[in-house]
């Protein structure tokens, strides 16, 4: 069996190819020729109908362009126009309200071509376009990754694992760089790939247990949603020999709490883009390295760079490069604007900052668009987020720039909790890890984080979220006793500001270290107190303050 369904159906190699030749020979019938794109809609349910026109339009010469309902009907259009398409297959209930035209489904190509007279051999090259990956991105319009027929077929595979046939599963949606790598692994080698529909947890570790799946193919979302569920507790996993990571930045934190879940696993972390095609770096679990997302595989080379493009030393951060040697290279398709700036040469400018260890690891810092900037000081995201996700009752965490009038940008975060927490437990479990600078100054709870289909979070809109809310200042609220007066006019002198109210928060104003030392040594001059220099981290408005500067008052008395 090449292909299963879970709770649906399964298709062998023989099916595979022989309904795949008939798709074929039924796109030719309605016109479709070598060269021509077409848009293949579905959704993870079918996924083996959608293998099976995959492989039609590649054997027809002909170039898919595969997609899944993560889409608006707007952005089907857009896509639709940019890639010049000729027809789209899908089920009806998904092409429905899309307004795509003309739109045929695939179950009509299979018996239309059924009777169809064989098709002569494509005479299609190995560089010719074979698919166009659009990336849903995280910030805005889609780009139209174009991948020939080598650059598909191009892999350093690692090294196969005990012999015998391997069964994995995996959840990525049609269309995405990791759901394409999954769809053409049983063309590859000797596997069998399961499909969830749907990922739910529970379901993925009971199929776990009724298929005796050895190996899982995972995005960092998706692997914190089975440690946290318990699932894996309640179902025999012990057959998993192998869970491996993809598609988004793994916490540390994750990686000891999954190795529990699946004992008898090795953990993977792998580090590729869908424009780096089969480039790639790939890491196992090392407790000494839980930050590092490997060495290159094969023939793929990394470097890391100044914004120059010359070559840093071993641990200096600057932009991570991908190439692998000799591989063809990925463009954008027409637009070759994107394509020079992604590119230098056939190295990829992948728009991540991190760093090469002596012996050759890499280590992810954040993307160059994610990098906080406050105050004249870098700040990564990644690095808080992972402080932050190793707090017990963090389940997920997402750090962003937000605007500030002084600071340029301050640290934002957006929190999902497993149990109850405040913000200031958060800010000061941080305080303890971190410099003060990178404390989030605004933390926001939420439900779940939004992601793009390849797991990545989508900071965009979490900026435009919260950036409102985070502005707005509250209503002004005057002095109401003495500590209050008091901690307002140091404020105003030591910040230079004017109008300050009882609820303003002394980082969003401004404040920093330096200036907070200043506060707490001028309070306690004028209450004749001993306040700690954290006073200010601690209770950083000007209500809090004055409590705790009335309390230090009773206390001295």
């Amino acid at each position: 069996m090449a292909l299963v369904v879970d709770g649906g159906p399964a298709l062998t190699y023989r099916d595979w190819d022989e309904r795949s030749d008939a798709t074929a020979r039924g796109l030719s019938a309605e016109g479709v020729t070598a060269g021509a794109r077409v848009v293949l809609l579905f959704d993870n349910a079918r996924w083996t109908d959608y293998a099976v026109c995959y492989l039609a339009v590649l054997k027809l010469g002909a170039v898919a362009v595969p997609l899944s309902s993560r889409f608006s009907p707007a952005e089907l259009a857009a896509i639709a126009e940019h890639a010049g398409v000729a027809m789209t297959v899908g089920p009806s209930d998904l092409t429905a309200s899309t307004g795509l035209d003309p739109v045929v489904e695939p179950g009509f190509l299979e018996r239309a071509g059924a009777a169809a007279p064989p098709l002569s051999a494509p005479s299609s090259h190995a560089g010719d376009l074979a698919e166009i990956i659009y990336t849903s991105g995280t910030t805005g319009t889609a780009k139209g990754v174009a991948c020939t027929h080598e650059s598909i077929l191009v892999h350093d595979l690692p090294p196969q694992a005990p012999s015998g046939r391997v069964a994995f599963v995996h959840a990525f949606p049609v269309g995405t760089n990791a759901g394409q790598e999954c769809l053409r692994m049983p063309l590859r080698r000797p596997v069998t790939a399961f499909v969830l529909p749907t990922f739910d947890p529970d379901r993925l570790c009971a199929l776990v247990a009724q298929r005796r799946i050895s190996r899982l193919q995972l995005v960092p979302a998706m692997a914190e949603m089975v440690v946290s569920s318990g699932a894996a507790a309640r179902h025999d996993v012990s057959s998993v020999e192998r869970v491996t990571l993809s598609s988004a930045p793994v916490p540390p934190a994750l990686l000891p709490r999954l190795a529990a879940a699946f004992p008898n696993a090795t953990l993977w972390n792998a580090y590729a883009l869908t424009e780096s095609g089969s480039a790639r770096t790939l890491m196992g679990y090392d407790p000494r390295r839980p930050g590092s997302v490997g060495r290159p595989v094969g023939r793929t080379e990394v470097r890391v760079v100044d914004e120059t493009g010359a070559d840093l030393p071993a641990g200096e951060t600057g932009e991570v490069w991908l190439r692998r040697a000799g591989a063809p290279r990925r463009v954008y398709y027409r637009d070759p604007d994107a394509t020079a700036d992604a590119f230098a040469g056939d190295w990829l400018r992948t728009g991540d900052l991190g760093y090469l260890d002596e012996e050759g690891y890499l280590y992810l810092v954040d993307r160059k668009k994610d990098l906080i900037i406050s105050g004249g000081l870098n700040i990564s995201s990644v690095e808080v987020e992972n402080v932050l996700s190793a707090h017990p009752a963090v389940r997920e965490a997402a750090v962003f720039g937000i605007p500030h009038d002084v600071l340029g940008q301050a640290v934002a975060a957006a929190v999902v909790a497993s149990s109850g927490v405040e913000v200031r437990q958060l800010q000061s479990f941080a305080r303890e890890r971190l410099g003060e600078h990178k404390v989030p100054r605004q933390v926001f709870f939420v439900d779940r984080l939004p992601r793009n289909p390849s797991g990545k979070v989508l900071k965009t809109e979490l900026r435009e979220r919260f950036v409102a809310r985070a502005v707005t200042a509250p209503v002004a609220e005057s002095p109401r006793s003495e500590a209050e007066s008091a901690v307002v006019a140091v404020w105003q002198a030591v910040l230079g500001r004017e109008g300050i109210s009882v609820q303003d928060d002394f980082f969003d104003l401004g404040g920093q270290s330096l200036a907070a030392a200043q506060v707490v040594a001028r309070l306690c001059d004028a209450f004749d107190i001993d306040l700690p220099v954290t006073a200010v981290f601690e209770q950083p408005t000007v209500a809090e303050l004055a409590r705790a500067v009335e309390h230090a008052v009773a206390e001295a008395r």
